[in-house]
């Protein structure tokens, strides 16, 4: 082998450990620098090549397509259960997708009450994630004072992509088709929808009464998520009321267009606990001080509540 051409391979080898690939030694077999090469087997294309000890560890794939394109061969193998389920629930809900600043790549982040919800991102949310993702993830306040659970995981934000949930998702978020076509996996959407976003309140039927008349009740800017909604709730029984596309202001002064969702009445509340249920302790000791007491004061934070179903 010529000098000259001994250079040019040298150098094609360090451009190609620098990028993150690997060099494919099947041309023409032959493996001009290395007397002992390693065999692996691509993650990606499932290919054969070779490689010199020094980065045979670190190395995973035969050249940089492949890896860039693993990502989308790990997206294909999510399947839809009902874990996974509940969490796109929780991230069509309350949930977030941003992309990072000044590098690239996407964040999942979700959303709560530091008081109210930290509970349920503590212990249930943190679980379901490692469940579903295997990924740890810890709970932390933001400087808004929401209580954030975040993560990243790129095949996921692909396969939520696939189903139709992508940034920006506010406005024109939905509950995907595939989950829809399937009982068990759209009550377990409503029920991480519900955990992450809805809240039980008791109302007054008259100024003298107690507030013991139980509503569950949310509202979202998506149009087509309460659409979504409304259509598979009626069709599971619940008697419900929808207002769409309402003009509203919020305590700061700002109008906003918003759609709600109410289901009145003890007979709903009760076919809900019983067919979708609820994980998040915000919700349940609501439910419950109601249950006993036949009535829930308005404002009552969780520890109040917990007291009161203690006592």
């Amino acid at each position: 082998m010529s000098v000259r051409k001994f250079f040019k391979l040298n150098l094609l080898f360090k451009i190609l450990i620098n990028s993150g690939g690997a060099m494919n030694l099947f041309i023409k077999g032959q493996i001009p620098w290395n007397k002992n090469p390693i065999r692996k087997v691509c993650l990606n294309c499932e290919n054969e090549f070779f490689v010199c000890k020094s980065i045979a560890l670190k190395t995973k794939f035969c050249d940089i397509n492949c890896k860039l394109n693993y990502k989308y061969k790990l997206a294909k193998e999510f399947k839809l259960n009902k874990d996974l389920a509940e969490l796109i629930g929780i991230i069509i809900g309350d949930g977030c997708i941003n992309k990072i600043n000044h590098r690239p790549g996407y964040r999942i982040f979700i959303s709560g009450n530091k008081i109210e919800d930290k509970e349920y991102f503590d212990f249930y949310l943190k679980d379901l994630i490692y469940k579903c993702l295997n990924i740890n993830s810890k709970p932390f306040i933001a400087s808004n004072g929401a209580y954030i659970l975040q993560f990243q995981n790129e095949p996921f934000r692909i396969f939520l992509n696939s189903l139709g949930i992508c940034s920006p998702k506010a406005k024109i978020v939905s509950i995907p088709q595939e989950i829809k076509n399937n009982e068990k996996l759209l009550k377990a959407c409503i029920r991480g929808i519900f955990d992450s976003d809805f809240t039980l309140i008791c109302k007054q039927r008259k100024k003298e009464d107690l507030h013991y008349y139980p509503r569950i009740t949310a509202q979202f800017a998506s149009n087509r998520l309460v659409k979504d909604l409304e259509k598979s709730l009626k069709e599971m029984g619940f008697t419900l009321n929808c207002k769409y596309n309402y003009l509203r202001k919020d305590k700061r002064g700002f109008e906003n267009i918003t759609n709600f969702i109410n289901l009145d009445g003890p007979n709903n509340v009760e076919r809900w606990m019983s067919i979708i249920g609820s994980s998040n302790p915000r919700i349940l000791t609501r439910y419950f001080v109601w249950k006993k007491y036949g009535h829930l004061k308005p404002k009552t934070t969780i520890m109040e509540r917990k007291k009161l179903l203690m006592g």
